[in-house]
């Protein structure tokens, strides 16, 4: 099966591409529908096909759903729609707890935002603990040991960073 790319943080895509290949069926309608997505190249008329994968497929695999949830947020990041991406990013984490992208995203954008200050220092905390139980892991396939330790620590200073500011937030607005 092909390898998907879905999403904007390289050293995490071959880690989310393989993962929403392993749960699509090759020539499923779910894998057809899927292909159509990346080959897609106009963003509104990706993110109708992305709104339509999720209403079509609700019970496709997690980690499937997840990137579309991601590839949607991506969308709505360069609409700077800020209240679409919280949203599919809470489903993506809904489908997918433990990813990092969307936790770090949606915690950073509640922060920035003083809309949801909890939610921002649970996800950013929950990522740093994601974040450490991945080190005991292998670099993903095409990543070099040193790409993945990059990866993670430029991850871990973020939801640092993010849980640090959620928090002094919280600590001034109380």
């Amino acid at each position: 099966m092909k390898t998907r790319v879905a999403l904007a943080f390289p050293m995490l895509l071959l880690v989310l591409a393989s993962t929403a290949d392993g749960q699509l069926k090759a020539g499923s309608p779910e894998d057809e529908a899927f292909t159509k997505i990346e080959a897609e190249k106009n963003n509104d008329a990706k993110l109708a096909l992305l709104l339509q994968f999720e209403s079509k497929f609700p019970t496709t695999g997690p980690k499937t759903l997840a990137t579309v949830y991601l590839m949607t947020m991506d969308i709505y990041s360069e609409k700077d729609n800020k209240p679409k991406i919280a949203e599919y990013g809470d489903k993506a984490i809904g489908k997918d707890p433990d990813n990092v992208t969307a936790l770090l995203r949606v915690s950073r954008i509640y922060a920035a935002e003083k809309t949801n200050l909890p939610k921002a220092v649970e996800y950013a905390e929950k990522a740093k603990s994601v974040i450490g139980n991945m080190r005991s892991m292998p670099a993903p396939t095409g990543q070099s040991d040193e790409q993945w330790k990059q990866w993670l620590d430029a991850n871990a200073t973020a939801a640092d960073q993010y849980s640090s500011y959620a928090k002094m937030l919280q600590g001034i607005s109380k």
